[in-house]
This record gives C-alpha cells, structure tokens and sequence, in this order.
C-alpha cells in the first residue's frame, strides 16, 4: 500500500514538472509594437457609426436594463 502511495505521489510529482517545463518551453515572447498616436483622422471615425446601428444597439441595451430589474 506504501508503495502504491509513493509511485502516485511520484507520478503526479512528474506530472507536474512536465506541464511546467512544457509551459515554458510553448511561451511566445511578447512582442514590444510601437505605440499609436491618436490622430485626428482615427477619431474622425466614430463619428461614421450608422445611426440605425447605434439606435438598434440604444434599445437593446434599454430593453436588457428594463428586464433585469
């Protein structure tokens, strides 16, 4: 029974060595990208939103606060 205990202790023991050996071994390296400056043009762009979609979005939105009171 002792031997049975052990042989599972060590099992998992390996177990979990292995997923974090492979963790480390699968990881990407982050990659640093330029930061973006906000320019005139890239806020000029929501203001082209299609008013039916934002109307459409307006009452589904009135229409989930009124159901979960």
């Amino acid at each position: 029974m002792l031997l049975g205990m052990g042989l599972v202790y060590l099992f998992l023991s390996v177990l979990i060595l292995g997923v974090h050996l492979v963790a480390k071994w699968c990881r990407e390296e982050p990659k640093a990208e330029p930061l973006k400056v906000n320019n005139a043009s890239s806020t000029g762009t929501a203001n082209t939103l299609d008013p039916k979609l934002v109307a459409a979005i307006s009452l589904a939105v009135q229409q989930y606060r009124s159901q979960a009171k």
